[in-house]
């Protein structure tokens, strides 16, 4: 008392009493277990604030065994001040090895490797479970992104499209080694502009960080990026204040879509990311060995009595049955080493075939040729398939979601059976505003093909082959089935989607199979 919600703070006022409750303690922001009892069943201490008297009441709640499920808890605590003492650096849930990172000039990357680890109890013992994980760091701040965007005459930024590459992104910080989210950007302040302190004082952002990281704000008429923070359900109804960031301190995550376009990049990335089970397992090795030779990791443990194995665990692992998939009066097996059986489904009718009756092509200007060649290929794929096709009716668009739209508008009836859009770019927002249309506005199913996609010879007939496919199953009608030797059985998925941006819905999907063949799999939303 009075309450203190920053778990950090909590833990500082804690340790204040380190000769009291013992150096060997692990204290969760509320929960504090001790290898010992203290005297009395209630303790009251108190512990100072910048001169501001705070009273702690310490009560003892339950004594728990080594195997306990709520000790699991404590010992990924304990396990996580381990990485912190191996001079692993935290970033988000999991800790990278700043020290061994890989840098990339030519793209301008860098790749920080670390570990995902949990401590759970899994059938006979508690197990450490740990994998090989990376951090991928852009050497471009949001700062160079917004001055890249200047025009070069008025010097003035392009507002508009600053947003659309900035706002959604997520930014990471080198002086506290946190990520956020940029959900809006201030251009109205910069880093001149003063704020207040936890403890009412103003300072500018210019100072702050000049005082608290010894970090120097070199642009001062930049804007500010703008994060609502992490968002919990417990906290929709509490004032959330938003964190205010400077982008010149604020380096760029992950790819842009321009970088997963460039060969060069995927394949040398994919060298040091992609880790086969011998590399991975080298690498877990590595981990294990530093935890045993580390003297103050040894240290840290032996004060529990806690120590790991130096081997990793030893099972046999099982091979599922390989079933065989019925197209039709076919039937063909699966190749479960490959898991492609795509060539053997081109050659017969489809298990349950919809046929193309009214149906719309959409097509910018430019890609006609495209759209051209598309219906020519689907004319020669979709017989041997058993898909009667009848002539699509051709519509002409431009290429804005606008356009798209209006055309749909026009020319859709209760008849249209599907819409295929063939678009010119994998713009995300020209996909999304199609996709809502036809899904909220006006529920038909579509299928939308990049028309670079179509620019190969070579590889358009199977292209051709995949979209009927795919038009099939959107129409209802179903590829093949597998015998699964199950009867009266229904299968069910179901995913959550939490609403980031405004903080508030979450959404669940969910879907299942519906008929004996367990091919039918009508989708809801909650």
């Amino acid at each position: 008392m009075p309450d203190i919600e920053d778990g950090k703070v909590r833990s500082e006022l804690l340790l204040q009493h380190k000769a009291f409750i013992g150096e060997c303690h692990i204290f969760d922001g509320s929960s504090l277990l001790l290898p010992h009892k203290l005297l009395l069943p209630k303790t009251e201490l108190v512990s100072l604030l910048k001169n501001q008297v705070v009273k702690l009441t310490i009560e003892f709640i339950s004594e728990l065994s080594p195997n306990s499920p709520d000790c699991l808890r404590y010992y990924n605590i304990l396990f996580r001040r381990i990485l912190k003492q191996m001079n692993l650096k935290q970033v988000g849930r999991n800790y990278y090895n700043k020290q061994e990172a890989t840098e990339f000039f030519d793209h301008k990357l860098v790749i920080w490797p670390g570990y995902v680890t949990s401590i759970l109890e899994y059938e006979t013992s508690i197990t450490l479970c740990a994998d090989v994980n990376h951090k991928l760091l852009r050497m471009q701040t949001a700062y160079d992104l917004i001055t890249g965007l200047r025009d070069p005459q008025t010097r003035k930024e392009d507002v508009e499209q600053v947003s659309k590459e900035l706002i959604g992104s997520i930014v990471f910080t080198l002086y506290n080694n946190k990520t956020y989210r940029v959900d809006a950007i201030n251009w109205e302040d910069n880093p001149r502009t003063k704020f207040k302190k936890s403890g009412g004082a103003e300072i500018t952002f210019v100072d702050y960080y000049r005082e608290q990281y010894n970090t120097e704000v070199t642009d001062l008429t930049q804007p500010l990026l703008i994060s609502k923070g992490k968002w919990k359900k417990s906290q929709q109804d509490t004032p959330h204040k938003p964190i205010m960031l400077v982008p010149e301190l604020c380096y760029l995550t992950g790819l842009s879509d321009k970088m997963r376009k460039d060969y060069r990049v995927m394949r040398d990335l994919a060298l040091h990311m992609r880790l086969d089970p011998e590399r991975r397992q080298h690498e877990l090795r590595k981990l294990m060995n530093t935890i045993q030779t580390n003297r103050e990791v040894q240290r840290e443990l032996q004060l529990w009595d806690l120590k790991f194995d130096t081997n990793f665990v030893s099972f046999s692992g099982r091979i599922l049955k390989e079933v065989r998939i019925f197209q039709g009066r076919r039937a063909f097996d699966s190749h479960p080493q490959f898991a492609d059986w795509s060539r053997e489904t081109r050659s017969g009718p489809l298990l349950n075939v919809k046929s193309l009756d009214h149906w719309l092509i959409l097509y910018p200007t430019r890609n006609y040729g495209a759209a051209s060649s598309l219906v020519q290929s689907l004319r020669k794929v979709t017989p041997t398939m058993g898909i009667a096709m009848r002539e699509a009716k051709m519509l002409e668009v431009s290429d804005t979601v606008q356009s798209y739209t209006t055309v749909l508008e026009n020319h859709v009836s209760s008849k249209t059976q599907m819409v295929l859009c063939v678009l010119s770019s994998e713009k995300k927002d020209l996909y999304d505003g199609i996709k809502q249309y036809l899904c909220v506005k006006c529920p038909i199913p579509s299928q939308c093909v990049v028309a670079r996609t179509l620019d190969k010879p070579q590889t358009l007939m199977t292209i051709a082959t995949k979209i009927a496919q795919q038009m099939n199953c959107k129409m209802g009608g179903a590829l093949w089935k597998v015998e699964t030797g199950l009867q009266n059985a229904m299968f069910i998925g179901i995913d959550c989607f939490h609403d980031t941006v405004n903080r508030r819905k979450s959404i669940a999907g969910f879907v299942s199979s519906i008929n004996q063949e367990l091919t039918h799999c009508p989708e809801a939303l909650v």
